[in-house]
């Protein structure tokens, strides 16, 4: 029988990735019940995981702040027998590997070499959750890679009621909707739910939430502002189901068990989901396939407009003079762009044809 071990798991950086990450510390944790697991984590996002079972949870604020309590703790506790760096990078993240005694420090890769001499091989085509497993994976390879993601303590919270939400702003104008692209989701989304709320999630102080909120909304939608990460989840459990561009708030949502349609312009649906994930459905052109669009610049998203225009049974706008010279959808004709694939467990498009995992 393998003694208890002590491992501290690290994970600094949005709330998508954070929460992607998260399932190979929920898989760990489960699976070595014995082990004592402590995860540090961002203050910000350290309350969605203060109730999961099996671990520890430490929030930090800032780099002063992070060393602070691990210097605390350096004399205070035992060495760990691994720390664990999953997501992360910078200064912060070698700064960790010194304030932390542990036998094995394991990073993503070879960046920090002098501080964590361990990292995995990532193949590539990778799933976006992938390295994090990875890296666990290092240490103990037993592991199996997380298949879903879930955090328990907040899915067993939901209590649904009659609303269906759209969440449309993600942190890059490329991936946030319009305010012509949501309110012909809003008025499609009131054809097929009648007697549903519908609510549009929005953090006032994000800055593509602004166009949207001068437009305003169409009649029988509200406004459902949140600042902070309890409002958020409140918000979040009262949602029969919920539909969203690529975003961390996406992420949460299915951790969290909540039905979720996720409608994807540039990004790769395949890629920053995982396989059997209960209760989503994605969403994309299916021209678009598996291709991952490099304009990082693109403030109109016409993909992502087509998409939606196209899942309402509205006609898809053909503005492909507005989009830059390396998109995507100048590599398709009109006739290809009309066509939608519809991803879910297992992931196979709504006509039947396969479409790829990798």
């Amino acid at each position: 029988m393998t003694p208890s071990r002590r491992v501290l798991f690290a994970l600094s950086g949005k709330l998508g990735d954070t929460v992607a990450c998260y399932a190979t510390v929920r898989a760990y944790a489960d699976a070595f019940p014995a082990d004592k697991v402590s995860l540090l984590v961002r203050a910000r996002y350290a309350a969605l995981f203060a109730r999961e079972a099996g671990l520890r949870v430490i929030g930090f604020s800032g780099r002063a702040g992070m060393l602070a309590k691990l210097l605390a703790r350096r004399w205070l506790e035992p060495p760990f027998d691994a720390l664990l760096v999953l997501l992360g990078s910078g200064a912060q993240t070698r700064d960790l590997g010194g304030a932390v005694r542990a036998a094995r420090k394991i990073f993503l890769d070879g960046r920090y070499a002098d501080v964590y001499p361990e990292w995995p091989e990532i193949p590539p085509g990778h799933l976006h959750s992938e390295p994090a497993w990875r890296v666990a994976r290092l240490f103990e390879p037993r592991l199996a890679q997380p298949p879903r993601s879930s955090i328990p303590s907040l899915a067993a919270r939901r209590r649904p009621g009659r609303i269906v939400a759209i969440a449309p702003v993600s942190d890059e104008a490329r991936r946030s909707m319009a305010p012509g692209t949501l309110s012909a989701l809003i008025g499609a989304l009131s054809r097929r739910h009648p007697g549903r709320e519908i609510r549009v999630l929005v953090n006032p102080a994000d800055r593509d939430a602004r166009p949207l909120l001068a437009a305003g909304l169409p009649r029988g939608a509200r406004w459902e502002r949140f600042s902070s990460m309890p409002a958020l989840v409140d918000s979040l459990c009262a949602l029969e189901h919920f539909h969203a561009t690529d975003t961390g708030l996406y992420h949460l949502a299915v951790a969290m068990g909540v039905p979720t349609t996720t409608y994807y312009g540039p990004t790769q649906p395949w890629k920053n989901a995982f396989p059997a994930q209960p209760g989503l459905t994605r969403v994309r052109l299916a021209a678009l396939a598996g291709d991952h669009c490099e304009e990082k610049q693109c403030r109109e998203p016409v993909c992502l407009a087509k998409v939606i225009a196209l899942h309402c049974g509205a006609p898809a706008a053909a503005r492909d003079d507005a989009t830059p010279p390396g998109c995507l959808l100048r590599r398709h004709s009109a006739a290809e762009l009309e066509r939608l694939a519809v991803l879910g467990p297992p992931a196979r498009a709504s006509d039947g044809e396969p479409v790829p995992v990798h």
